[in-house]
């Protein structure tokens, strides 16, 4: 048991840019299953609920209100593509925060740094969507994606973007 660390890679309005270093990224993985992956999206009224669930109507709803019924609710949604991925995140992008995990995945070993052995218990991907923290806290106007690894690993996430063309952006935040 253990949370994971998130390494911010990439910043961007452009959602669409937040996909394909995603797509770079996955390509790294020495082991990656396409259906390992889903959407979460947060709703604070009844208008954003029914838009959520209008876009995909099989999508799951489990309120937190204190009596377990009503708002807020957390709207999730299981995909087996990167291309339903993103058709899901583009069309709740417009509705509100949320993301897409994808967490059925090993990071490679990388001997020269010595990291001798994949990494799969705290691999994962993850865009969030008008958000600049994983748990899409507050909305902003920028997509994060965030490389997940073990904590203590911080040559890891270094090392998979620079494979991906990019570099880590920011500090590190405390997984799940």
């Amino acid at each position: 048991m253990g949370n994971t660390r998130a390494w911010p890679v990439l910043q961007t309005t452009d959602l669409g840019e937040a996909f394909a270093l995603a797509e770079r990224l996955l390509s790294v993985a020495s082991w990656y299953d396409p259906t390992g992956c889903h959407l979460d999206a947060w709703a604070h009224s009844q208008d954003v609920l029914e838009r959520l669930v209008g876009t995909f109507p099989e999508a799951r709803v489990k309120s937190y209100a204190k009596d377990g019924t009503g708002l807020p609710v957390h709207v999730s949604l299981g995909v087996a593509s990167v291309a339903e991925a993103r058709e899901a995140l583009v069309a709740w992008s417009g509705i509100t925060t949320g993301h897409v995990l994808w967490y059925d995945l090993k990071w490679p070993s990388v001997p020269e740094l010595g990291l001798e052995h994949e990494e799969y218990k705290y691999a994962e991907l993850q865009i969030a969507c008008n958000s600049q923290d994983i748990h899409c806290s507050e909305w902003t106007a920028e997509h994060t994606v965030f490389v997940h690894a073990r904590p203590g690993d911080d040559l890891r996430p270094a090392w998979l973007a620079a494979q991906a063309g990019a570099a880590i952006v920011g500090p590190p935040e405390h997984g799940w």
